[in-house]
């Protein structure tokens, strides 16, 4: 095969281009990539050609399968390189190993890779570095970072007309958007990746750019779209025999939204077994038990909710993802107030959980400032309560259904407060309008 040829020049050079062409293969046919990887090993390759397969082989088990094993070959792959004497090879497969090594939670080492490999890379195999930290800066909840990488990576991947790269790039700006609740620049960033992607074969970044615009349609309140989506999206990944845990977050993210949170319990709660049954990542793992926390207290369940949720804290904590860990503390604090157990403490830690989350520039946060007001109101603290419920108030003048929502809710708690009955209906009122534009979005009877 003529691919499977060696060479012994030392640089990533154009008689490489068919081995590095199996790179892209891992997003375009898996399958025959892994397949193509392996037979280059039996081959008696070159250092850098065995870097490349290396790094294939660690790929798709990082993303579609175990994760140690992931490791084994991306340090193989690694060394590899630095046998070969590339700088630029070593720089590409330290960036891979360094995501890698985040969604085996180990934060710390993951981002001493990056250093690493931004330092040996240059140009152009420095904006891949640096897209794939942004990528691991919003892995981490840390989305100025991700902005900042991602920034400076996107005007030199459009210079050397990189298209995959560059449509990854985009994707992955709109996603830290979306994050953000800026959904107008996030649908701006999917469309443009979307042509790029319509110009390559790219088929499961195709199927990833087709999940993406079903969260954004979910973000713009959108139900029917999203769901719509995302269904088209598992079709694409089921082609492709890939696993499919962050579409089932998304997923169940949206069924939440249409009351079916014991629908999105099961799923969330067999996609952690199957993921546990790969040895899958342990940041899926954690992202999916929040997923189901959040669905078991929709469901009436706030003792599931309290284990899941708890589980949740430890393992982003273990992970340093402060901002994941400071949203499952939100749906902790939520199930232990579900399961009777108001106290002074737990508005201290709602407002805590408030006050981190506003900081992150998080949608969420008036939720647990709504949470900390209304833990108060039962204790009697009605000044605190004022306190916290004015903050949750502000969102219902602007964002997303649920925020205004949430912020209605709150306005209708401090008119309840201050004995003003007219107050209290204006502010049901409003709000019930919201939630009927919101229900009207879902079009099945059936959603609504």
């Amino acid at each position: 095969m003529a691919w499977l040829r060696s060479t012994t020049i030392r640089g990533v050079t154009a008689r490489n281009d068919s081995v590095l062409e199996l790179l892209p293969m891992v997003f375009a046919a898996p399958g025959e990539a892994l397949t193509r990887a392996e037979e280059l090993l039996g081959a008696d390759p070159s250092p850098l050609h065995a870097s490349v397969a290396h790094q294939v082989i660690g790929i798709w088990q990082r993303d579609f399968g175990d994760t140690r094993l992931a490791l084994a070959h991306l340090r193989r792959a690694r060394d590899l390189a630095a046998r070969a004497e590339s700088a630029e090879r070593e720089a590409d497969v330290l960036a891979t190993l360094g995501v890698a090594l985040v969604h085996a939670g180990r934060t710390r080492a993951g981002l001493a890779a990056f250093e690493r490999g931004v330092a040996r890379g240059s140009g152009h195999t420095r904006a891949r570095v640096l897209f794939r930290r942004a990528y691991v800066w919003w892995v981490l909840g840390r989305h100025g970072e991700a902005l900042e990488d991602v920034r400076r990576a996107i005007p030199v991947l459009r210079q050397a007309d990189d298209v995959i790269w560059t449509a990854r790039a985009l994707t992955l700006r709109a996603t830290v958007h979306l994050a953000l609740g800026s959904v107008e620049r996030a649908d701006a960033d999917f469309t443009a990746a979307e042509l790029l992607w319509d110009t390559t074969g790219q088929e499961h970044d195709k199927a990833d750019a087709v999940e993406s615009r079903g969260l954004a349609a979910f973000r713009s309140g959108d139900v029917p779209a999203a769901l719509r989506l995302l269904d088209e999206a598992a079709e694409r990944y089921a082609k492709l025999g890939t696993p499919t845990f962050m579409l089932t977050i998304r997923r169940c993210e949206v069924l939440m939204a249409a009351g079916l949170a014991t629908e999105a319990l099961a799923e969330a709660d067999a996609a952690v077994s199957a993921l546990d049954g790969i040895g899958g990542q342990s940041t899926r793992k954690a992202e999916l038990l929040l997923v189901a926390a959040r669905a078991a207290r929709l469901a009436g369940e706030p003792q599931t909710s309290l284990a899941r949720a708890a589980v949740a804290v430890r393992l982003f904590a273990g992970q340093r993802r402060t901002w994941y860990e400071t949203h499952a503390r939100l749906v902790l604090i939520e199930a232990r107030v579900a399961t009777g157990h108001g106290s002074g403490r737990l508005v201290a830690d709602a407002a805590a959980v408030a006050e981190r989350l506003a900081a992150f520039g998080a949608p969420a946060a008036p939720e647990a400032s709504l949470l900390a007001g209304r833990i108060a109101l039962d204790l009697g603290w009605t000044a605190d309560a004022e306190r916290h419920l004015a903050v949750a108030a502000r969102s219902r003048h602007g964002g997303p259904p649920l925020a205004r929502m949430t912020g209605w809710a709150a306005q209708a708690l401090r008119a309840r407060a201050a004995g003003s009955a007219r107050g209290v209906l204006e502010a049901c009122r409003r709000g019930l309008d919201v939630l009927d534009d919101h229900r009207m979005t879902l079009g099945a009877s059936e959603l609504r």
